[in-house]
């Protein structure tokens, strides 16, 4: 069932499947890049990471 708002589509209910897969299963694949991962972040971007 689509619940639209004066015409335009904005929620989709669909029927709840339950997966038999882990949470870290589900996530598996899911990164597509990442840049420089052990790298130490600089001092100003650490103040921003908290």
């Amino acid at each position: 069932m689509i619940v639209t708002d004066h015409g335009k589509p904005v929620l989709e209910v669909r029927r709840y499947e339950s997966s038999s897969l882990t949470p870290l299963e589900e996530l598996r694949g899911s990164v597509l890049f990442c840049e420089d991962a052990f790298e130490p972040i600089g001092e100003d971007d650490w103040e921003a990471y908290r």
